[in-house]
């Protein structure tokens, strides 16, 4: 692993959103979230919104081949989704996160620390994790300068 990552624990409040979810191969997993997050915030900004927080990906499933994912944004409540566009939410309660620095190719390597940290402290995921795209490329071009966050929601200790 090339990167060491500080993790934090914390709480989180349930968050509504908008967003597409879809299976894709993992060789154009970059295509479909470039496809999936405009056509979401084109129709939150036609419904006269404003997206609530930085766009994310949920990864409902990851296989050998193919990921199920959710791509969309934070909106504040009330913004009913349409066709493809689900209304949706990014759930409350303890989280551990992680700030990746770079290029989105070595963002598993979040994932996997996040994974690490809970084994360690005996703690289990409590559903899919996401990432949070707070700096990316729509506003910096150098992608060593990239940063999203990496969130694993935890299930309520034993």
């Amino acid at each position: 692993m090339g990167h060491e990552y500080e993790v934090a624990v914390k709480n989180v409040a349930a968050q509504p959103t908008l967003s597409i979810t879809g299976r894709t191969r993992i060789t154009n997993l970059s295509a479909t979230i470039g496809e999936f997050l405009p056509e979401v915030w084109q129709y939150i900004t036609a419904q006269g919104g404003t997206p609530a927080g930085p766009p994310f990906t949920r990864y409902h499933e990851i296989g050998p081949e193919e990921v199920v994912i959710e791509a969309g944004l934070p909106v504040p409540p009330g913004i009913k989704g349409k066709g493809r566009i689900k209304a949706g939410t990014l759930p409350a309660g303890e989280v551990v996160s992680t700030v990746h620095v770079g290029p989105y190719r070595s963002l598993p390597d979040a994932g996997a620390a996040l994974t690490a940290w809970a084994k360690s402290h005996g703690r289990a995921a409590a559903g899919p994790n996401w990432e949070l795209y707070v700096t990316g490329p729509g506003v910096e071009p150098d992608p060593a300068r990239w940063k999203t966050e990496v969130v694993q929601p935890l299930a309520p200790r034993a």
